[in-house]
């Protein structure tokens, strides 16, 4: 399966690239800045450039599946945030629909909710927006719902549910082979579940989805 990785170069993103490049699966890596592509040729993965600003179809076409790990970061205004975010994330999803990538992976949040009134409410409520439009597409889609991220090395057991609003942490290198391994469990289309630190290998929390 030839997958494109919206926000590659991202600490997610990264992760999520080099996994599949050990995997059965082809992926591509889009990147905002040619400057980002030696990372990728390090991997011998190829590279697009695009920008969630503007039309992306380019960069999809040709994929089968995408998975959506782009973020405006911390750093940025809540402008951006919706630009990124909330409307990025809707154009890569009528670029999909547009060029045939079936299978869709969004990394989402817990507190993703469009009437959120948590402390970083802009973000969850153009979380909660992209994951409520693409929950009315025709795509194959799964939503992964992370807690708080954390840089340490991954344990490969995690926790899912239904509670999009639990609490927990979640290690990034849980989170990035969480939303590879959906790729081949057919099971989670359709489904958006919270994803936190537990004592469950992956890919067996994922077959009770």
């Amino acid at each position: 399966m030839r997958v494109l990785v919206i926000g590659a170069n991202g600490l997610t993103g990264q992760r999520i690239v080099k996994l599949l490049a050990e995997s059965a699966h082809d992926p591509v890596a889009m990147i905002r800045d040619g400057a980002q592509r030696a990372t990728f040729d390090e991997l011998g993965v190829p590279t697009v450039l695009g920008d969630l600003e503007y039309p992306i179809e380019h960069a999809v076409r040709g994929s089968d599946a995408v998975i959506f790990a782009a973020g405006s970061g911390s750093s940025t205004g809540k402008d951006k945030t919706v630009l990124v975010d909330q409307l990025g994330a809707i154009r890569s999803m009528v670029a999909a629909e547009t060029e045939g990538a079936r299978r869709y992976l969004m990394l989402s949040s817990v507190g993703a909710d469009i009437q959120s009134e948590s402390r970083i409410a802009h973000y969850h409520r153009a979380k909660g927006y992209a994951d409520e439009h693409l929950m009315s597409t025709d795509l194959d889609w799964t939503i992964v719902c992370p807690g708080g991220l954390r840089e340490d090395e991954g344990t490969g057991t995690v926790s899912v549910g239904e509670d999009r609003f639990a609490s927990g942490l979640t290690s990034r290198d849980n989170l990035a082979a969480t939303l590879v391994a959906c790729l081949d469990a057919p099971n989670t289309i359709g489904k958006r579940f919270s994803l936190l630190e537990g004592e469950t290998p992956i890919e067996e929390a994922l077959r009770s989805i």
